[in-house]
Order: structure tokens, then C-alpha cells, then sequence
């Protein structure tokens, strides 16, 4: 009986052991930051910080989640992700429904959306458009831009037609399946231009000043845990301030995280990061410096939601935008 203990608790130590030695526990300072897309250029700030080493420098493993999840914000705001690149009018559609998520470092200054049409179909603004059919997809960020846009140009809903043609609006332009459709402003019009096609763009901030894509948490990681949104912050904002200073290296740096792209492509990308890094500023960040989100477009942001049915109620900007954790 004596000689049974004994090898129980000899057995014990050996697993003891072997979870010690093989078993990696997780970082202190690993944190998930949930991307919503797939790898793409325009996460440039993000991927700079982690090869340059300053999330590392700032005691942070920054895992990026790719997962397309409709829920993200949701997540984030239980504390289930830490955090998020989420759109302004997604924050303000969470908070309307009592998502507690704050918006920390702009991304955006500009916001993206615009209506595309080939230059030969003679569309140049949003009264050119009554009659015509606009191809998107029927919900989110899309939905709001030409909505936004139609309203403050004073062009009736009735009279455009609307046409769900999901992610589909390089082809459906091209093939002239509709009049115009909306895309964002750095994508879509540099791959119809590099397939041969001329198109007039509509830009969404010439009517409006919604609020483009950011960094975001919750309210809870706020409370709990201050030091590290700081730190993330102040790392992922060294990431767009050396992107924008250093765009060739910057894209080499893309590059590694899309290693698919063949050489046609990485043209067409390097085209999309030069007109991304052209919508990160504007007049605000230009005084106040990048990251930053002039609270007055957070206001203009929900008035437009509110006449648009988008959301039911306001909420305070201070609740919703927390710009203390910058420089």
C-alpha cells in the first residue's frame, strides 16, 4: 500500500512537471485587437508598431484577430476582446443600445465612403444621381454614406433606386450592372482606374463630417485596467505618426502581413495606402495632431443618425470619445 502512494505521488510530481516545462502561459501583456477585415493596408499604424517594436517596448504582445465579427463590438465592450477598429457611426449605433465602447484614437479623420460612377455617365454630384440606380451593399457604414449624402444635397430618397449588390461594386460598375455605386474612397476608384476605368468621385466629407474608423474599447478595460489603454494608445499612435513620415518603408512593412499580393497587386496597394494616408488628417488633426477626433463631428455624427432613423437617442460625446489617453 505504502509503495502505491509513492508512485501516485511520483506521478503527480511528473505532471506537475511537465505542465511547468510545456505548458506556455499567456503573456501578462497580450491583449487582442479585433482588425473586423481581413489584412489589409490600411491597418498600416498597427502593423508599423508591432514590427518597429514599440507595443513590444510598452510591455504588450498585440495579437491581431481577424475574425469578420458582427459582434466585436459587443465582445469588447464584455471585456471578451480587448479591443477593436471599429467605424464612428458603429460606436454611436452601440451606444445608442447601451453598448458601453469608447472611442480612443482616431483612425480616419475623413470619412471614407464615397458615390462612384464612371466618368462617361456624366455624374459629378448628388443631384446627378435622381433617376439613377446606386449599387451596395443595403446596410452599415455604406447605407449611411449616401443616405448622409442624398439628405444634406437635398436629393429625395424616392428619387434614386437603391440596388443590394453586396461587395460587389468594382464588377458591378464595370460591367455597368448599375449608375453608380459606394465604395470608400481609397479603395474601389484605384482598382477600377488600374482596370482602365475613369470614374468621378462624391466624397462623402464635402456634405458631412461623420466619423471615420478608430481604435476602441470598453468602458470596463478603462476602469480596469487604465495603464495598458495608455500604453496601446501611446504605442499605436508611434504607429501612424511613423507611418505617415515613413510611407515607402511603411508599405514594405504591409507587405509582410500580405504576402499573397502578386506585383500587379502590390502597385494597387501602395496606390490604396498613399490615398488612405490622405483621409488619417484634416484641418482638426493638422492643429490638434493625428489620433485626435474633433468632438463637434461627433455631434454633426449623431444629429444626421437621429434625422436618418439610425439610432433612437444621443448620447453625451464625453461618454462616447476619451482622447485623454494621447499626448
Amino acid at each position: 500500500m505504502k509503495k502505491n502512494h509513492i508512485l501516485i505521488i511520483s506521478i503527480i510530481i511528473i505532471l506537475i512537471t511537465g505542465i511547468i516545462f510545456f505548458v506556455k502561459p499567456k503573456s501578462s501583456g497580450q491583449v487582442t485587437l479585433a482588425m473586423t477585415y481581413i489584412p489589409n493596408v490600411q491597418f498600416a499604424p498597427w502593423y508599423v508598431a508591432k514590427e518597429k517594436g514599440f507595443y513590444r517596448k510598452e510591455g504588450l504582445d498585440v495579437v491581431f484577430d481577424y475574425r469578420m465579427d458582427i459582434d466585436a463590438l459587443q465582445l469588447v465592450a464584455t471585456g471578451k476582446m480587448d479591443y477593436a477598429i471599429a467605424g464612428g457611426d458603429q460606436v454611436l449605433v452601440a451606444r445608442a443600445q447601451e453598448i458601453p465602447v469608447v472611442y480612443i484614437l482616431s483612425l480616419y479623420a475623413k470619412f471614407p465612403p464615397s458615390i462612384l460612377a464612371k466618368t462617361e455617365s456624366g455624374i459629378k454630384t448628388p443631384q446627378d444621381l435622381r433617376g439613377k440606380q446606386i449599387g451596395l451593399p443595403l446596410y452599415g457604414t455604406n447605407l449611411l454614406a449616401v443616405n448622409a449624402i442624398l439628405k444634406r444635397a437635398g436629393v429625395e430618397a424616392k428619387d434614386v433606386k437603391l440596388v443590394d449588390i453586396g461587395y460587389t461594386q468594382i464588377q458591378s460598375l464595370a460591367e455597368d450592372k448599375v449608375d453608380a455605386v459606394v465604395g470608400f474612397a481609397n479603395n474601389e476608384p484605384v482598382k477600377l482606374k488600374a482596370m482602365g476605368y475613369e470614374v468621378n468621385e462624391i466624397h462623402s466629407w464635402d456634405y458631412f463630417s461623420l466619423v471615420g474608423h478608430g481604435l476602441i474599447t470598453g468602458e470596463k478595460k478603462i476602469a480596469s485596467d487604465s495603464d495598458e489603454v495608455k500604453r496601446l494608445v501611446r504605442a499605436s499612435l508611434k504607429g501612424l505618426e511613423y507611418a505617415l513620415a515613413h510611407p515607402e518603408e511603411t508599405f514594405e512593412i504591409c507587405l509582410k502581413y500580405l504576402p499573397e499580393l502578386g506585383e500587379e497587386q502590390k502597385e494597387q496597394e501602395k496606390e490604396v495606402l498613399k490615398r488612405s494616408m490622405a483621409l488619417w488628417e484634416n484641418d482638426y488633426t493638422r492643429e490638434h495632431g493625428v489620433g485626435y477626433s474633433d468632438p463637434r463631428d461627433w455631434e454633426d455624427s449623431q444629429r444626421l443618425m437621429m434625422e436618418l432613423g439610425i439610432i433612437q437617442k444621443e448620447t453625451p460625446v464625453e461618454k462616447v470619445l476619451n482622447l485623454s489617453f494621447l499626448p
